[in-house]
């Protein structure tokens, strides 16, 4: 597209002329916390129809609002915050969308040009932000505002995709000055790299023990009908990192689980086993891989958009600068038709070893008493239940803590949009809001937030927001009464000589009825089928207070064991 004038000729406000570039760019829905220097701009959001405007409760939770209506399909959203504490609030969010590549454009009402310097309210150094966004940009003249505007927003929307800030003054936004109409135009990516593509090929129909794993760009980029094709022409078993955890529908038997210390015994050996592993945008982070102590084969073909992940932590031998989705077409048209049949008969069967890995992970949880219907009730049966209760279109969001970890293995995700998780940032505070953001997104499907006690203070007050706006979210707390991923930790002890740090839960219940949500405690796992029941039946925002085992095992524990699984050399 080429930048034209406003064909009237007339000045108008920045505010306005910055809502039409982002309608122009898709953009629907603006979250924010109206404040003295974002006013012009949220009197124009509210003025006009073509993009919606939420209000949150407290400024960290904008960005999580934001990132949970991305993740969830409802498109790229923007976000507006005053400047100083407002944009440090909302910082957490912007480095979270960073790491998981989820484009937001955060638009900061900056301090005047003039005024830097001089001590005005709120005032903080634009640089503050360079290392939370993908971009940074500042604007501070009328003649900079097209080419600032429309570099901000095409950076946001250009893969591989993240947050961009721009910093517009309150001066731009409420003064008029004449600035051609702003049009974005994102480039497309171009990527050579036909030879590596035929070596992958050639690997994985030769290997007798492929494996296929997943990551964020898996998310972001492939087509789940695709990956799901070339997997069964592998008949290869899948692992899958945290934000990979939705691109293959986990009932499917050759699904193992997600990387990290919670990853069962028997997947590591798998993994241990393979002699390819065909890792699609992958970044390997600590998080996911353990510390970089989980094994990924003897040979391993990386294909990601971002070179910067590739070679970083795991050396591959096939690396392929390329989105995740565009290599798994080249891959699967590369493969030779009886590859499957060739894995299947030098004893590597997907299916087999999948089922047999997770019959093994859940033997050893029913051995332990971790999924028995007893109080009180561990967070692995919790998870199964929910599971079951829910809708197979539930769209489901995480929070941070011990329970997340139980998640990755014990509440089974069958698409991309409908399992929410943040990646490795692992900042808490992040479930509800993002539930917010989903339910947004897709009002007509069931939105659940999973929770811990932790992480629920952190934005609690964000059920203030969908009582507002009167969504059908039901937020799950699952309440120990601690920090359970502090004091079990293998180095408290170290640092706090047995001293367990107090930590006594609110009444959940009575919180969320103040907010105007509807509120209860439930101690087992038929009284939480039950009152899910319920909560999927009636209309409005709810919060059901799960008390579970403060002494249980972490997920990690419970899957280190001497696993039984033979698996052949071929």
């Amino acid at each position: 597209m080429t930048a034209q004038d406003d064909p009237s000729g007339r000045a108008r406000p920045g505010s306005e002329q910055l809502y039409d570039a982002l309608v122009d760019a898709g953009i629907d829905l603006l979250v924010g916390l109206p404040g003295t220097q974002t006013l012009p701009l949220d009197r124009t959001v509210e003025r006009r129809d073509d993009i919606r405007y939420v209000m949150a409760r407290h400024e960290t939770a904008i960005p999580h609002v934001a990132w949970g209506y991305y993740e969830a399909g409802g498109g790229v959203a923007a976000t507006l915050t005053v400047p100083g504490p407002g944009d440090t609030n909302a910082m957490h969010g912007l480095k979270n969308a960073l790491e998981d590549r989820v484009p937001i454009v955060h638009i900061a009402a900056d301090a005047d040009p003039a005024d830097r310097g001089k001590g005005p309210i709120h005032e903080i150094e634009p640089d503050t932000f360079d290392n939370v966004v993908k971009e940074n940009v500042s604007v501070e003249r009328p003649l900079e505002f097209h080419r600032a505007v429309r570099s901000g927003i095409e950076t946001a929307l250009t893969p591989p995709r993240g947050p961009v800030r721009l910093g517009v003054p309150k001066s731009l936004l409420e003064g008029e000055f004449r600035s051609p109409r702003v049009t974005v135009d994102p480039p497309a990516s171009q990527f050579e790299g036909d030879a590596e593509y035929r070596t992958a090929a050639r690997l994985l129909a030769e290997a007798d023990r492929p494996v296929v794993y997943l990551g964020v760009g898996a998310r972001r980029t492939c087509d789940p009908v695709a990956v799901r094709d070339l997997v069964e022409r592998l008949n290869a078993p899948v692992v899958a990192s945290y934000k990979g955890k939705g691109v293959f529908p986990e009932d499917d038997p050759r699904w193992l689980g997600v990387t990290g210390s919670h990853l069962p015994a028997g997947a590591r050996r798998t993994l241990e086993a393979a002699d390819v592993v065909l890792a699609l945008g992958a970044r390997f982070d600590g998080v996911t891989t353990d510390d970089w102590s989980i094994p990924f084969g003897e040979t391993l073909v990386h294909a990601s958009a971002d070179s910067a992940w590739i070679d970083n932590t795991y050396e591959s031998d096939v690396a392929i600068v390329d989105d995740a989705g565009t290599a798994v077409e080249w891959i699967r048209d590369g493969l030779e038709s009886e590859s499957a049949a060739a894995n299947a008969g030098n004893g590597w069967d997907g299916r087999e070893i999948g089922d047999r890995v997770q019959s093994e992970y859940e033997a050893r949880l029913r051995d332990r008493g971790l999924l028995a219907d007893d109080e009180p009730i561990a967070t692995a049966g919790v998870l199964r239940t929910l599971r079951e209760a829910l809708p197979r279109e539930s769209i489901v969001t995480t929070d941070i803590g011990g329970f997340r970890l139980w998640a990755k293995q014990n509440f089974a995700a069958y698409e991309p949009e409908g399992y929410i998780s943040a990646g490795s940032w692992a900042g808490m505070g992040v479930g509800v809001p993002a539930a917010i953001g989903a339910a947004f997104a897709q009002p007509d499907r069931p939105v659940v937030a999973l929770t811990g006690d932790g992480g629920a203070m952190m934005c609690l007050q964000e059920l203030h927001t969908a009582a507002a706006d009167d969504l059908d979210v039901l937020a799950i707390c699952f309440n120990n009464a601690d920090y359970g991923i502090i004091s079990k930790s293998p180095e408290i002890d170290r640092y706090t000589e047995g001293h367990r740090f107090d930590w006594s839960s609110p009444d959940f219940p009575a919180i969320a009825e103040g907010f105007g949500c509807r509120g209860e405690t439930v101690r087992t796992l038929e009284g939480l089928e039950e009152a899910v029941d319920e909560a999927l039946s009636r209309n409005g925002p709810e919060l059901i207070d799960v008390r579970v085992d403060q002494d249980e095992p972490t997920a990690g524990a419970a899957a280190e064991y001497d696993s039984e699984l033979p698996i052949r050399d071929g």
